[in-house]
């Protein structure tokens, strides 16, 4: 016998709520659920960061990547992304950096 519309809707108000005891085939219930996030490491607090180094590095790598890949969509969002919060702000005051890096990724 199928279940009721009341019996369902209350399995999936529960199931998004984390509590699976009505699931019944739920990957909680099968076992298949991941297991817990894994954490992310401790960084120093004495290590400098520098945010504009790294979207730069990351910039350059997933151009590489797209390069690699010019089929994958997602690949080039990201880059295109990346390189849209390296453009400067006011071409007057463009880093030589971002300059080279720019030159260096339309070459």
């Amino acid at each position: 016998m199928a279940d009721s519309g009341a019996l369902r809707v209350r399995r999936a108000r529960a199931h998004a709520a984390g509590d699976h005891s009505l699931c019944r085939r739920c990957a909680v219930v099968r076992g298949d659920a991941p297991q817990a996030v894994t954490a992310l490491p401790a960084v120093a607090p004495d290590v400098r960061f520098d945010p504009v180094a790294e979207l730069r590095e990351l910039a350059a790598e997933l151009h590489a990547a797209y390069r690699a890949d010019p089929s994958n969509a997602m690949l080039a969002r990201e880059c295109r992304s990346a390189l849209a919060l390296l453009m400067p702000k006011d071409s007057k005051a463009a880093d030589a950096d971002l300059t080279g890096l720019f030159a260096a990724l339309q070459a």
